[in-house]
């Protein structure tokens, strides 16, 4: 009956580590989804298969906020990145990116 016990509160225990681990993945995915969303009810669109490359975007963006990067300065590095993109285009990626993963600049906007 011990053996039982230590078995079933081992097996507790690594199942909540997997919850821990699991639920900022499945944050990360609802964000993600939630951003790629955004794009497109903004009009942004993208290659088939490109989901990921929008979503590392996005990540860049607010890298360039936490680094103390101004508007222009981070239009300009995405404008370096997505040349073919018009500047209206990429204020939007910028938006979206600002609101969904990093809020706290969206100070940056004004």
């Amino acid at each position: 009956m011990k053996k039982l016990a230590r078995l079933t509160g081992s097996l507790a225990a690594a199942l909540g580590g997997v919850a821990v681990i699991a639920a900022p993945l499945a944050n990360a995915d609802s964000a993600d989804d939630a951003y790629l969303q955004t794009l497109k009810d903004k009009g942004i669109t993208w290659p088939s298969g490109a989901d990921q490359t929008m979503v590392q975007i996005g990540h860049a963006v607010c890298t360039d906020w936490s680094k103390g990067m101004t508007f222009e300065q981070t239009l300009a590095d995405a404008k370096s990145g997505m040349p073919q993109l018009a500047d209206a285009s990429l204020a939007k990626i910028m938006g979206a990116s600002t609101g969904v993963y990093c809020p706290q600049y969206s100070s940056k906007f004004d």
